[in-house]
């Protein structure tokens, strides 16, 4: 594993320094674990959680592209894992509808705040935290801005798998997703977005029956509503993801409805300490009593470092989270994380 990922590093290199402009990132996530559950230690670790090598090279003014290996710290491969996490192209302005652009290839999921998350905690965004969608899928699309900088927009198909398997898990349909971002007055954001989305294909009879005969097969119906609002050090913002799940058997749909709900507060205290919190309350199934849970999380996040457009080099996160079970039978179980997070990024190769 680790000469696999020496190669792919030098293959990116290569093709980086080949092009007329390629920007060259890098990202390392050091992150000490400490967790409890009914007083007992469960974990006490530290490790490279998330590491990730970007390449973004130009090819024009109109096409840009985007290539991302992530890489872990794992006792089974050698010492580290490794996956490929974007790999995509930008066309922008070659569409007749103003400020698009069309992207193809492994790319964002323009559904909630997945596709903007910033790791503000260090949890993931719910979206990927309670398995509504991948981060990022193979797929195309077209996004832009609204007129008057009003908001934005996304509009794309994927194979519905995301980027941890490969032609593993691809259905006959393509799974669909809608988004828009609108922004009424300064400091204020709502938006919502929408997905379709099937896992494993169907099988129809000859004719003599509608239904589908797949036992297997699952349909998916989500939306998200996402709300952010700034002013003056607070930022607040809130999330309601649902996510209905239907199994069609020959005479009838089991189905199931889970409910996130996601709000995280922010205090900017100076330019290089903010104060998070953030509350999320998860219910797998609507039906069934005591089966959720609830997760709270206070920190904060302290900038030793920021480049010269003000966005960080190098910053320590602190999180202490607790999970809180609707079970009374079930003990909570919380944690203390403490992460240092440093970025570098440079330019090669400017062309002449």
């Amino acid at each position: 594993m680790k000469k696999t990922l020496l190669i792919v590093i030098i293959t990116v290199l290569a093709f980086g320094i080949l092009n007329a402009e390629t920007k060259l990132k890098m990202e390392i996530w050091n992150r000490w674990t400490y967790a409890m559950e009914d007083g007992e230690v469960t974990k006490n670790e530290m490790a490279v959680k998330r590491g990730y090598f970007r390449l973004e090279p130009k090819f024009g003014n109109n096409i840009k592209g985007r290539f991302n290996v992530d890489f872990f710290s794992d006792d089974i491969n050698d010492g580290v894992g490794i996956k490929m996490k974007y790999a995509y192209l930008d066309f922008s302005n070659m569409l007749p509808i103003k400020d698009s652009k069309f992207t193809v290839g492994l790319m964002k999921t323009y559904f909630g705040t997945i596709y903007d998350w910033d790791y503000t905690t260090i949890d993931k965004d719910p979206s990927d935290k309670y398995k509504f969608v991948s981060s990022t899928d193979y797929g195309m699309g077209i996004s832009g801005y609204l007129p008057n900088g009003f908001g934005s927009y996304a509009l794309a198909a994927y194979n519905g798998e995301g980027y941890k398997k490969t032609a593993g898990d691809i259905n006959k349909d393509m799974n669909f997703v809608g988004n828009i971002r609108v922004t009424p007055i300064p400091g204020i954001t709502v938006g919502g977005s929408y997905m379709m989305k099937t896992k494993n294909d169907s099988e129809i009879d000859d004719g003599s029956r509608t239904m589908i005969d797949n036992p297997d097969r699952e349909e998916y119906s989500m939306i998200a509503g996402v709300g952010k609002f700034a002013f003056g050090p607070v930022n607040l913002l809130a999330q309601y993801l649902i996510k209905d799940k239907n199994k069609p058997n020959v005479n009838s749909y089991e189905k199931v409805n889970s409910t996130v709900i996601s709000l995280m507060p922010v205090f900017k205290v100076n330019n290089l300490f903010d104060i998070v919190a953030r509350y999320d309350m998860y219910d797998p199934d609507t039906d069934t009593d005591d089966d959720g849970y609830n997760t709270i999380v206070v920190g904060f996040n302290y900038h030793l470092m920021k480049d010269s457009k003000n966005k960080p080099k190098l910053f320590v996160q602190t999180n202490y989270q607790v999970k809180q079970f609707e079970d009374d039978n079930a003990d909570n179980v919380s944690e203390i994380m403490v992460q240092l997070r440093w970025i570098f990024s440079e330019t090669i190769n400017k062309g002449k």
